[in-house]
């Protein structure tokens, strides 16, 4: 035993434990295969893509670059796949195609078969492709708004589609026959695989009303609507197993207006495009730096987002369809349009990393989630900025706009996950901040970790189905923030770590090298369940939500999940039964508290007893004040092959509550501040050990002297922005945000 805590201590020393950190537990059980509805497997395809297509000429052009053969280090030794493409259908269509002389606002056919043929040709004719062939088999195709909405706007070859919108021909006929087309003459034929997902339109709301909140008008919106009813059938004309979807959103805040977006936009879609639908396809971005403001959707925002759009696919069609995201990351307003930083890239690296565990976690109802990430992008520079959003940069930036093309820091996101392959097993988070995932392929097992908070978070690791004395050597690669500039730390010891210590937002692969395969011989099946109504407005009367026809067996797990939007200081507690009994309702949110946003939108997650629930089973939730609506309410249900022990009660509240309770007692005055002294106000009969001023990155500004529990913090010399109060109180660490205007 001695000697296992020295090697566990040591272990711990080299990976940097902070003094201040809270723990939490995670339990793994590699043994025990994880099927989400009918996936257990990790679908790299799905998850780990670049915006690129397979014959972008970024990966050659512009001038030499290191690795010199940058398209093969990337696609094949970093084991990513190809995503989204918009290049070859509107460059076509733009430059090259001409209209059909017999029928004014149409393309010409001939023409099409001619340049498919010998697009398809290029393909078979060039044998550099082919060994991406299999990097490709999930890509997507999309057209964007210009120049095939149908409003006029010609082509640079003089001409424009036809903007009829008559019984005989539905507006958007002639730009649908021409996406049909396209699909049917540029792939197939034995050369380039045609794609699984054709969007109807990219981004169409923001394009058309020119920002997020610009007046829409209903007869706008239903026009978008009606259009991609009329792209989708013209195209499954031509290819009738296509997946076509939409309405590819910019701003999915369902919440916003108490739900007025949702009922004009994403409510109305459905209603009248959602038959001809095969998937939902949304773009999702954080905004960590807008308006001095930090508005995020990792964690709990996006959980609600994506449990209303199945809740609403399910109640209106009987079936989830599968959400297609084909854009993700961050927006970083303070750092938008500037030169490239290593600072501005971890921004994008915490949101791609912390939204992809939420995606993996639902992989069944996940079409493919694509990370805004694209190549060189030359077409996006303005003046001497460059586009930001690149994988590839010149040497010399941000001094100057030259020099052999090399990575950006978002090759860290790909370097990071460049091994994990496999079949998932079980594997459970005491503390919702901590996302975790867990994956067994052979000898090769990983557990996979991400802090979603801005604390420091010490994981306390409980492993189990490895084998006796099975380890041969573990690896670690742990990518974080040192001073704002992404850091990718990889260690390697002969022993597995008993415990993980997580920087503020940073994630964690570890990764066990055994020295005979795992036996995977156990099961754990979930299941969603979604209650019979959905989307209704609360009231101080008890609402009550039924769930029939659930499969049980004689051991699993239970989570009841409900979703909600709401003004900020209306309760986020509500009295919560299961089949007539009470049961405890947590306090802590997944990730960011949402206190910057317009309202909340979020969902509550709360453990049940998996013994009292039954085949058919009624929630009843009552919240104590008026206002705002539950968007969803479902279950997800485990069903395990054996009885599995965990290393914590998860019917109890987990430690982070603690932190949130302690939060509520520190009060900041005045905050926002103008620049002069700010008084922190303790209410709490503990005293404060340690006092740090944090910048948003996590960077120790100042460590301030804790006297008494009245405290006075000069920030009279800090920039305008958001900043951290960190406290340490009774070994808990607790973080406050402070305003600087």
């Amino acid at each position: 035993m001695n000697n296992m805590r020295y090697i566990t201590f040591t272990i711990l020393s080299l990976l940097s434990i902070p003094l201040l950190a809270q723990t939490s537990k995670v339990d793994v059980n590699f043994n025990v295969k994880h099927t989400v509805g009918e996936v257990s497997t990790f679908e790299r395809e799905k998850f780990i893509g670049v915006h690129a297509g397979i014959r972008e000429n970024d990966w050659t052009r512009y001038g030499s670059s290191s690795p010199s053969d940058i398209k093969d280090d990337f696609m094949n030794k970093k084991n990513v796949y190809f995503g989204r493409n918009t290049g070859n259908i509107t460059w076509n269509i733009n430059s090259v195609l001409n209209e059909d002389p017999n029928r004014p606002g149409f393309v010409n056919l001939d023409e099409v078969r001619i340049e498919g043929e010998k697009h398809r040709n290029n393909y078979l004719n060039n044998s550099a492709y082919y060994s991406y062939a299999d990097r490709n088999k999930t890509h997507i195709l999309a057209t964007q708004y210009h120049p095939f909405w149908p409003d006029g706007k010609l082509t640079n070859k003089g001409w424009a589609f036809s903007q009829a919108d008559t019984e005989d021909e539905p507006f958007g006929t002639a730009t649908g026959e021409y996406c049909a087309h396209f699909i049917k003459e540029f792939y197939g034929s034995g050369s380039e695989i045609a794609p699984e997902y054709f969007e109807v339109i990219n981004e169409p709301v923001y394009e058309m009303f020119g920002c997020e909140d610009c007046g829409e008008t209903d007869e706008g919106l239903e026009k978008i609507f009606k259009y991609h009813n009329t792209i989708a059938k013209e195209v499954k004309k031509v290819n009738p197993t296509q997946k076509v979807g939409g309405f590819t959103t910019a701003f999915p805040n369902f919440d916003y207006d108490n739900f007025q977006r949702w009922e004009k936009r994403w409510n109305k879609f459905m209603d009248m495009a959602g038959e001809n639908m095969d998937f939902w396809s949304i773009h999702l971005y954080d905004w960590p730096t807008f308006q001095n403001k930090r508005i995020m959707r990792k964690g709990s925002n996006l959980e609600a987002t994506l449990d209303m759009m199945d809740h609403a696919s399910y109640d209106k069609f009987g079936v989830v369809k599968p959400t297609l995201v084909s854009e993700y990351g961050a927006q970083v307003h303070s750092m938008m349009n500037k030169q490239w930083s290593s600072e501005r890239d971890w921004y994008y690296l915490v949101s791609t990393n912390s939204m992809l565990m939420t995606f993996m976690d639902r992989t069944n109802t996940i079409a493919k989630a694509l990370p805004f990430v694209v190549l060189k992008a030359t077409w996006g520079t303005v003046g001497d900025v460059p586009y930001n959003w690149r994988l590839l940069r010149g040497e010399d930036e941000p001094g100057s706009l030259s020099g052999t093309w090399i990575y950006t820091d978002l090759v860290k996101f790909y370097e990071l996950w460049s091994e994990v392959e496999g079949t998932r097993v079980d594997h459970i988070s005491e503390n919702i901040d901590i996302q975790s995932d867990a994956y067994v392929d052979g000898n090769i097992a990983y557990v996979i970790l991400n802090n979603l908070t801005l604390e420091n978070q010490l994981v306390e690791l409980n492993v189990a189905g490895l084998g006796d004395d099975n380890v041969d050597n573990v690896k670690i690669r742990h990518l974080y923030s040192n001073g704002g500039k992404p850091v990718m730390e990889e260690n390697t010891f002969n022993v597995a770590p008993a415990q993980a210590s997580l920087k503020p937002e940073s994630t964690m692969i570890i990764r066990y090298e055994l020295k005979s395969n795992v036996d995977v011989n156990e099961t754990s099946d979930e299941t969603k369940y979604f209650a019979s109504t959905y989307y209704q407005p609360i009231t101080t009367e008890a609402m009550t939500f039924d769930f029939s026809k659930m499969d049980l067996v004689e051991n699993g797990e239970a989570k009841l999940r409900i979703g909600l939007g709401r003004a900020h200081g209306l309760s986020l507690k509500p009295t919560v039964k299961v089949n007539g009994q009470a049961v405890d309702v947590p306090q802590n949110i997944q990730g960011d508290l949402q206190t910057q946003r317009r309202s909340f939108f979020g969902v509550i997650e709360i453990p049940l007893d998996y013994e009292t629930l039954e085949e058919s089973n009624t929630v009843s939730i009552q919240f104590p004040d008026n206002g705002g609506h539950i968007s969803s309410v479902n279950m997800r249900v485990y069903n395990f092959s054996l009885p599995i022990e965990r290393s914590f009660n998860s019917l109890e509240p987990p430690t982070s509550i603690a932190a949130e309770q302690l939060k509520e007692q520190i009060l900041l005055y005045p905050n926002p501040s103008k620049g002069g002294n700010v008084k922190l106000f303790f209410k709490g009969n503990s005293t404060i050990d340690n006092l740090k001023l944090l910048d948003i990155a996590g960077r120790t500004i100042e460590t301030i002297p804790a006297k008494g529990n009245e405290i006075t913090i000069n920030t009279a010399q800090l920039k305008s922005g958001i900043y951290l109060i960190q406290a340490q109180i009774d070994g808990v660490v607790v973080s406050k945000k402070l305003m600087v205007d």
